[in-house]
């Protein structure tokens, strides 16, 4: 391939010594070197520019456009170099702070049921009975004070029971019955009879025991009149009436009057 009409043809000055032993290249080697240069610059592109000018200036219309700073920005490794010119120091924006999630462990909490102690069956079931002990004290303080208090107004004090009942003494009949009285007097249990009501023919009873226990001189007293002895004769039971259990004395009916009972008498209460 031949050469362009506007490449400048190379000038040859002639052979020239650069030493004893120079060597000397003929022309047609210079020919084949030129055009197998030619022939390159045109499989690269560059032999359909413009010829280049005799002078020093350098095209700058190719060059890479300058990319502005980097620095500040995250991930930029170069750091902002201070200049002369500035008279205050560039501040970098600083990058919005990045959270990281985590995932989530497995964090077990104690649980409450493995902080507090087991607690022993016989506890709770000993706490309850020494409740119940204690409630069953407490009632038992409470009814005793209460059933004072209704004796105290059925009853009166000293304690105090009146009865009309025909037992068959002084002529009394149901128009006229004998009264009795019954006094819980000093822990002493006496009955007073009024045969027919009248005063003169009045005669006493004592049972021949004192009534024990804890409140006894706050114990009343009631009377009962049947048959039991079997003998068609009505008798006089005194019931005396104790906290824990009733006590009862029985009087037999002579005819006119009553007495204590004796071995012979067979009494079916």
């Amino acid at each position: 391939m031949g050469r362009t009409a506007d490449q400048p043809q190379k000038r040859n000055t002639g052979p020239r010594k650069t030493g004893p032993n120079a060597v000397t290249f003929s022309g047609p080697l210079e020919r084949d070197s030129q055009v197998t240069e030619d022939d390159m610059l045109l499989d690269d592109g560059i032999a359909s520019d413009p010829p280049r000018s005799n002078t020093t200036a350098i095209r700058r219309t190719n060059l890479p456009i300058p990319r502005p700073p980097t620095a500040g920005l995250p991930g930029s490794p170069v750091p902002v170099r201070r200049t002369g010119g500035q008279s205050k120091q560039l501040i970098a924006p600083q990058a919005p702070p990045i959270h990281i999630q985590h995932p989530a462990r497995n964090i077990t909490k104690p649980q409450a049921a493995a902080a507090k102690k087991k607690v022993h069956w016989l506890l709770p079931v000993g706490i309850g009975m020494i409740a119940m002990l204690v409630l069953w004290e407490v009632g038992s303080l409470v009814l005793a004070w209460g059933l004072a208090r209704y004796d105290d107004l059925r009853y009166g004090n000293p304690r105090t029971y009146q009865v009309d009942a025909v037992v068959g003494h002084g002529g009394d009949s149901p128009l006229h019955p004998s009264h009795f009285i019954a006094v819980n007097l000093n822990r002493q249990a006496i009955v007073v009879e009024f045969p027919a009501g009248a005063q003169s023919g009045a005669s006493s009873y004592v049972v021949p025991y004192y009534i024990l226990g804890p409140g006894g001189d706050l114990t009343p007293i009631t009377l009962e009149f049947r048959d039991v002895t079997a003998d068609g004769k009505v008798d006089m039971i005194i019931h005396i009436h104790l906290q824990s259990q009733d006590q009862t004395f029985v009087f037999v009916n002579a005819g006119t009057k009553f007495r204590a009972p004796n071995a012979k008498d067979i009494i079916h209460l």
